[in-house]
């Protein structure tokens, strides 16, 4: 009996740890990973390979970043990268915002109706080859340095996922199930919220996250050639040009970190209250 009895206290353990694990996988993986990462690029940096000056070690890079986060010294700003990356982030969800709207809209009436789809996609194929990097310098004649030329670049390089995206997502809902809901005797507007959105929330959220890393690579591309002042990319600019590669790195990892804190803070909630919800995602067991 006491031997059944520990075979089964042992099993509850042995649940509770993989429920557990679980749980903090999702954190506990990518922070190895960066870990692994960073400690191989300490090795290769400190093994005279290649020249430390270029390629400075992480422990380096953190040492700056800690500098340049608190109070300024001599003639440098106080908390420096914080002002930078506040900067980056306010421009980035602003474009983003303006994006992701317009273009879902757009992008759902393109699947709606076939003679929107017409009308937009040859203006969308046009455009989609095109870096939204190389507009930058149009968007600068038109609108001058600062943070309007950088928004409407982060707006033209994140709406083309977002586009292609939802119109797809809706287009591929299965035409039984529109049949069915108006059957029920459901309206237009209910076959939309309860049947066409619902099929399409998985396209226009994968959309949206491709989107969100086209946009900060907009976002740092304007930065770099048309602002005055602050910003992650302006950040990079000016410290490549005094060769402060410390500083250049500890922006450069800023913006992937920073980036993805917003990508998992941003859609894990989005995806949980609407795909994960309406049971669209999961493991799937083959």
């Amino acid at each position: 009996m006491t031997t059944l009895a520990g075979a089964g206290s042992s099993v509850q353990r042995g649940r509770s740890l993989a429920a557990h694990w679980q749980r903090w996988r999702q954190y506990l993986i990518p922070v190895f990973s960066l870990l692994s990462f960073a400690l191989l690029w300490e090795l290769v940096s400190r093994s005279g390979l290649v020249d430390d000056t270029l390629l400075p070690p992480p422990s380096r890079i953190l040492v700056t970043f800690i500098r340049l986060a608190g109070p300024g010294e001599g003639g440098r700003p106080d908390y420096l990268i914080i002002k930078h990356t506040a900067s980056t982030i306010g421009l980035l969800i602003s474009g983003f915002a303006i994006s992701a709207i317009i273009s879902t809209v757009i992008g759902v009436l393109m699947g709606i109706s076939q003679r929107v789809y017409e009308w937009f996609n040859p203006i969308v194929t046009f455009f989609m080859p095109i870096p939204s990097f190389t507009l930058i310098f149009v968007f600068i004649l038109w609108l001058g340095l600062g943070a309007p030329t950088v928004i409407l670049t982060i707006i033209v390089g994140a709406s083309f996922p977002i586009l292609y995206s939802a119109s797809a997502g809706v287009r591929s809902c299965d035409q039984k199930m529109i049949w069915a809901a108006q059957t029920a005797g459901c309206t237009r507007m209910q076959v939309f919220f309860k049947v066409l959105l619902p099929s399409a929330m998985g396209y226009i959220i994968t959309g949206q996250k491709l989107a969100l890393g086209r946009a900060w690579r907009a976002v740092i591309a304007a930065e770099i050639f048309a602002s005055t002042e602050y910003g992650l990319g302006f950040m990079i600019q000016d410290a490549s040009s005094f060769l402060d590669t410390e500083a250049m790195f500890a922006a450069i990892i800023t913006v992937g970190i920073t980036g993805l804190v917003l990508e998992n803070l941003a859609f894990r909630y989005i995806e949980r209250a609407t795909i994960e919800r309406w049971g669209m995602t999961g493991d799937k067991n083959m």
